[in-house]
């Protein structure tokens, strides 16, 4: 991935998604937030300026780890840059973050080990809410992002395909993986989450179509994670 240049090209999640987040996670009122593939930490620095929450945020991309490392040495706060998922993470987390990554998972089996250690290191009650691009309209054109996924293969999960960020003349290409909702829902279930709320965000004034959709999961009952 082209980090700075992903960066740099104005991904609308800031406009649409981030301020329903901030609402939700000043509500919960948490004490220890993870935010899961933070990118550049941008959204971890906002929320740390709202709740008095230790920040735990996680980047895979050294690229990305590298740009959100800076962004956190910048700022004296609550922000903690991890290197790797940690054993320590077991249970600790009232709130996890998963912004824009789940799309970012090439294989099943990725989604399920991942979610599965994000539900174990869910607190009693804690909330996961994951944002997405919205499956259902992956072939349509929005404010900051495009793609050449082709609708007809809605129903066929793990697909690739290209997303290109940003505005006309100024887009960065990344490729991202097609789970439907179904799937989507049902990876959630078998990693011991459960459904809780779903938002859909608007790509512009009402009656738009919606460019991202959220999930809110909370531990399901019962659940045993080894």
């Amino acid at each position: 991935m082209d980090a700075l240049g992903y960066i740099d090209c104005g991904d609308n999640r800031d406009r649409i998604v981030f301020p329903w987040l901030r609402e939700l996670i000043t509500a919960k009122n948490p004490s220890n937030v993870l935010d899961f593939g933070c990118g550049d930490a941008r959204f971890a620095l906002q929320l740390s300026r709202l709740v008095p929450a230790q920040i735990a945020a996680y980047e895979r991309d050294p690229h990305m780890r590298e740009q959100a490392r800076l962004r956190i040495a910048a700022e004296s706060g609550n922000v903690t840059l991890c290197e790797q998922p940690s054993a320590g993470w077991t249970k600790k987390f009232d709130a996890i973050f998963l912004q824009g990554v789940w799309m970012c998972w090439s294989t099943r089996a990725e989604c399920l080990d991942t979610l599965r250690l994000l539900a174990r290191s869910l607190a009693p009650g804690g909330l996961l809410i994951a944002s997405v691009t919205h499956p259902c309209f992956r072939d349509q054109r929005f404010a900051t992002y495009r793609t050449d996924f082709n609708r007809a293969r809605y129903l066929d999960n793990g697909v690739p395909f290209t997303v290109f960020v940003g505005t006309p003349g100024a887009e960065t290409p990344i490729v991202d993986t097609h789970w439907n909702i179904e799937d989507t829902l049902n990876q959630a279930l078998e990693a011991g989450l459960t459904l809780t709320r779903v938002k859909e965000h608007a790509d512009g004034p009402a009656g738009t179509l919606p460019s991202w959709i959220s999930f809110v999961f909370t531990p399901s009952p019962g659940a045993i994670f080894e």
